[in-house]
């Protein structure tokens, strides 16, 4: 760890208030009402969910993000603070409400979202990300791409070239591009970022196949030190484009909710990443804090702790191992 810095990882991008109900049946749109199977509500959003992650994991650990004045606000901070993540970069403002989605969980564990509009992740800019914060912190984790649309395409690569200038190294999650932008939203980005590792939905669609080896050629164009695909229940393809890994799920049964999954995997690898483990131990760690998340409903109630990961690593054959 670099002495002078207060922070080993700040995130940015998106927070949220959810209300989930679990056990949702498909054709509830066709009757009149239903009785949900559970009910939570709790923070969440791609960035809270990277943040509180990553502090459960021992990761001294930063967030901004922009949210309303309003009691939703109030509840994220009060979580986050719970998970010991630092807030003081947060924005809030009284012109917009806190995100507050709606998460219908199928009998699958498939999450299905109801979406608020014109809410503070709307406005969220990359000017909002202070050089102070990126100063403070080793290293940038921006996990809300394709879904911020003030600072998606060139303000998130300025983003990331500010990051670069100051010394951080860099990651990068996704989400799935209902406007179709893809390629746009993240080319600027890809040229100073170190950790890459979308969905294989999203892979496809950015790379135009569906051959994992043409989409890892696609990707080798960018100077990404790490590139990976989630292949959901098939685990996960890894790659520094000299050695590719692939590795299997650490999950077993079926999910009781999916949401924040994604979220937990970026965030498990990017922090055995930074306490300098090789490729295959960051996948591994990566894929237990994912199944954390997915034993129990909500984005990040559930993420695990360092040593919760070790464990199931270890009750899975899996030796960690130091790059």
């Amino acid at each position: 760890m670099t002495d002078h810095k207060t922070y080993d990882v700040l995130c940015a991008g998106i927070a949220t208030w959810d209300t989930i109900f679990t056990g949702i049946d498909s054709d509830l749109m066709s009757i009149d009402g239903i009785l949900a199977k559970g009910y939570l509500s709790s923070s969440g959003g791609d960035a809270v969910n990277a943040a509180v992650s990553m502090s459960r994991l021992g990761m001294k650990t930063a967030l901004c993000a922009l949210t309303g004045k309003d009691s939703a606000a109030k509840l994220i901070m009060d979580e986050l603070e719970e998970a010991g993540v630092e807030t003081g970069f947060m924005k809030h403002s009284q012109s917009v409400n806190t995100a507050s989605p709606v998460l219908l969980v199928d009998h699958k564990g498939e999450r299905h979202i109801i979406r608020v509009p014109d809410n503070g992740n709307h406005y969220f800019r990359e000017d909002m990300v202070s050089d102070e914060a990126l100063e403070s912190a080793r290293h940038l984790h921006f996990a809300s791409a394709n879904v911020m649309k003030r600072i998606d395409g060139k303000p998130l690569g300025k983003l990331f070239a500010r990051a670069k200038e100051k010394g951080l190294t860099t990651s990068m999650d996704a989400s799935y591009d209902r406007d179709g932008n893809w390629m746009k939203n993240i080319e600027d980005a890809l040229h100073h970022c170190d950790i890459f590792i979308p969905s294989l939905q999203e892979a496809e669609i950015y790379a135009g196949t569906d051959d994992l080896n043409g989409i890892c050629d696609f990707f080798s164009q960018f100077p990404l030190q790490i590139f990976g695909i989630k292949l959901g229940e098939k685990g996960v393809l890894v790659t520094d484009f000299r050695e590719t890994y692939r590795l299997g799920t650490l999950y077993e049964g079926k999910p009781v909710d999916t949401t924040g999954a994604g979220d937990a995997f970026l965030a498990g690898f990017v922090s055995a990443w930074l306490k300098g483990y090789d490729i295959p131990s960051c996948a591994a760690i990566g894929s237990a804090q994912s199944a954390s998340v997915l034993k129990a409903p909500g984005a990040n109630r559930s993420a695990g702790t360092w040593q919760e990961a070790q464990q199931l690593c270890e009750s899975r054959g899996i030796t960690l191992k130091r790059r």
